[in-house]
């Protein structure tokens, strides 16, 4: 991936993350190595932005530091660890996904329409994606924002960010779905309800 400042916003900032994994994704580039974690301007991003930026990259095929957690606070420090331990629960799928990417081509990361290719709605949202065909991640990237819209393509997920884990049946929209700066909203495919 290019460079992406330590910035809110698309226009070059940590809004672009994922437009950029997705674009990638889509033209046979399979392993995007995202911007470093925080950015790369040379000046420290600040705590919001730097957790935000981690949990957008979490579930990429890799996540490269340019700050160390600890470089903020415990809290920081703490929120870092869970969101690693949650990437090392992960890491089988992705290493599977990497070797399938390289056998056939199918990227790591694919954008929501893939698994719903006749779905308007999910042909224009770049703000989620999906690792493999079974996990959405749909991550906070607006200054100040501790909820967000999100729309689940058809299928049964299974909210992984609620300790309650409901089902929610898809096609739909989740308005206003709360995402402190704690929590990573990500939901995963379920054969059934």
């Amino acid at each position: 991936m290019d460079v992406v400042d330590s910035k809110w916003g698309t226009a070059g900032g940590v809004g672009t993350l994922l437009p950029k994994l997705l674009e990638l994704s889509i033209v046979g580039h399979p392993f995007v190595m995202p911007e470093m974690v925080g950015g790369a301007t040379y000046a420290l991003p600040t705590k919001e932005m730097y957790i935000r930026w981690l949990q957008a990259t979490i579930f990429m095929p890799a996540v490269k530091f340019s700050y160390t957690p600890w470089d903020f606070d415990n809290e920081t420090l703490e929120i870092c660890r869970d969101l690693l331990s949650l990437r090392a629960q992960y890491a089988p799928r992705i290493v599977g996904l990497m070797q399938k990417a390289v056998e056939d081509g199918t990227p790591v990361n694919l954008p929501i329409w893939w698994i719903s290719p006749n779905d308007d709605t999910a042909q224009t949202v770049d703000s989620e994606f999906l690792l493999g065909e079974d996990v959405l991640v749909a991550p906070v990237l607006e200054e100040g924002a501790v909820s967000r819209d999100i729309y689940l393509p058809s299928g049964y997920w299974r909210d992984e960010a609620d300790p309650e884990h409901p089902t929610i049946r898809g096609p739909q929209w989740l308005y206003d779905y709360s995402a402190p700066l704690n929590t990573l909203p990500y939901f995963s495919r379920n054969a059934t309800a």
